[in-house]
């Protein structure tokens, strides 16, 4: 069994530094950093404090730095506003894929064998087709997504530790892959996608994609958690549960204001 605990995130990726220049940020020993005129805001994600982090943030004028680190923190404010999920599920996908399979949950199980049974067509990296179906999902929802040319940016600074799954044109999701995990980052479907239960097929071709690119765990990108609870993740939080996995709990998010500077 793979460990599913000691991986390290895809925000500390070279991949995704790039991409966070790309929409306006700064990256400076691992710290993104957001101008706003004179001063800047800063985050950490997924890391532990540089060593030099003091000298970073003065040096940028930072008045605001929120850390999520991966161990609970001293010296630093806990907020209830965390930008990350604050726990994730973790698939192990280095088992055979029979293994994996007969892992998932019951129902799980019965909807994939009946989406497979009516022949519905998957297809890899229709990636403007998967941001259309996106966008429906969201206006549909009230969801806030980002622009199409913050997407266009993310997937071109991935590359090939990227692809998308889409599943009858009509429901799909967007993969970043780093260390050897897949990360079910972006994900919608249409109000008859949801009906047809698509979301479970494009989660199961994903993995299958995932195994052949040489990932051997799989990260859901969160989970609902009741030390931060939200009604809205609890819809899809059964859903990605019926997968089954390890959770993996984070400690938070925790901010430090530096103002006056």
């Amino acid at each position: 069994m793979e460990n599913l605990e000691n991986v390290e995130d895809v925000r500390r990726s070279k991949e995704y530094g790039k991409y966070m220049e790309e929409i306006g940020w700064r990256v400076d020993g691992g710290i993104f950093v957001r101008r706003l005129g004179p001063v800047a805001i800063a985050k950490i994600q997924r890391a532990e404090l540089p060593t030099n982090w003091e000298k970073i943030l003065k040096r940028n004028r930072v008045i605001m730095c929120k850390l999520e680190p991966l161990t609970k923190l001293v010296g630093w404010k806990q907020d209830n506003w965390p930008l990350l999920g604050t726990k994730t599920l973790r698939v192990d996908l280095g088992q055979s894929e029979s293994k994996l399979f007969n892992s998932f949950k019951k129902d799980c199980r019965y909807t994939i064998r009946k989406c497979s049974m009516f022949n519905i067509q998957c297809s890899i990296n229709k990636f403007y087709k998967f941001y259309e179906i996106w966008r429906k999902s969201a206006r549909r929802k009230n969801l806030w997504i980002p622009s199409e040319k913050e997407y266009k940016a993310l997937v071109e600074c991935f590359g090939k530790k990227c692809f998308c799954v889409i599943a009858g044109d009509e429901a799909g999701a967007v993969i970043l892959m780093h260390d050897k995990t897949a990360y079910y980052y972006y994900a919608g479907a249409t109000k008859e996608g949801n009906e047809k239960n698509l979301p479970y097929l494009v989660v199961w071709e994903a993995m299958k994609e995932a195994r052949r690119k040489g990932c051997k765990i799989w990260d859901f990108e969160g989970v609902y958690d009741f030390r931060w609870p939200s009604k809205s993740w609890k819809g899809f939080s059964h859903f990605k549960k019926s997968f089954g996995g390890y959770e993996v709990e984070f400690p938070g998010c925790f901010t430090k204001w530096l103002w006056p500077l």
